[in-house]
């Protein structure tokens, strides 16, 4: 019986082993989504959905094209922040857990007096993005079709813009609310620009994973539902909130 017990016992332990994943992911700094001095709430979210049941998420920091690349060729697992158009067009696969959401808010050099209305309001602006992001049906097309376009890229390209904009290289940058006014307050330079307005239209966030990763994607959506009933995923959230 002792012996049929070891058994069972040993078989058990070398399931769990074969089981337990490490599962890599990647983006570039969007802070608190994803942050470089701390992991950043969609990080810990990630980490909690899967270490949950038994699996190891190791994130690497990497440009946002970059590790887009990565994913689809089946070097890392998935991709963190991402929207429904950039999902399709890399070949990533999402279901309905929505991470969070993305928008077009503008920013300024303090006392600029220029605001956002309407999309012609941006035809006399120099305008700074971010290279590989998606800004929607309404302004993607109109940002690919402007003369006074400026693309920052690598692992930090946001700081480089908010940098960029107060040098006065250019009048107007566009992303998330929440993240340039995080940047800024972490680089110290809150107090040297203002909102300008946002877009209305808003869009989803979501974690794409590579092709072969189905099982992947369940078992995320799996532990974020866990997470939610639990109440750690608010309490994740509200942490980043309050920063």
């Amino acid at each position: 019986m002792l012996r049929i017990f070891m058994i069972v016992t040993v078989m058990t332990l070398c399931s769990f082993t074969v089981s337990a994943r490490n599962i890599h992911v990647a983006s570039d700094v969007w802070c608190p989504y994803v942050c470089d001095t701390q992991p950043g709430y969609l990080v810990e979210i990630m980490q909690r959905a899967f270490e949950s049941q038994g699996d190891k998420v190791i994130f690497t920091q990497m440009p946002f094209k970059r590790a887009l690349k990565e994913a689809q060729v089946g070097n890392i697992d998935a991709v963190l922040a991402i929207t429904a158009t950039v999902a399709a067009a890399n070949q990533l696969l999402i279901d309905d857990t929505e991470v969070g959401y993305v928008s077009n808010d503008f920013f300024v050099v303090k006392n600029n007096s220029w605001t956002y209305h309407q999309l012609s309001d941006l035809n006399q602006q120099s305008i700074a993005v971010i290279k590989g992001y998606d800004y929607g049906d309404v302004l993607e097309p109109y940002l690919q079709q402007h003369k006074a376009l400026f693309l920052a890229s690598g692992e930090d390209p946001l700081s480089m813009n908010i940098i960029r904009l107060i040098k006065g290289r250019h009048k107007v940058i566009v992303d998330n609310r929440h993240v340039i006014e995080y940047t800024a307050k972490q680089l110290g330079l809150i107090d040297k620009i203002q909102y300008a307005g946002s877009m209305p239209d808003k869009q989803p966030l979501y974690i794409g994973f590579n092709a072969r990763q189905a099982a992947a994607l369940a078992r995320f959506a799996l532990g974020v539902k866990a997470l939610k009933q639990s109440g750690e995923y608010q309490q994740i959230l509200d942490k980043y909130q309050s920063l």
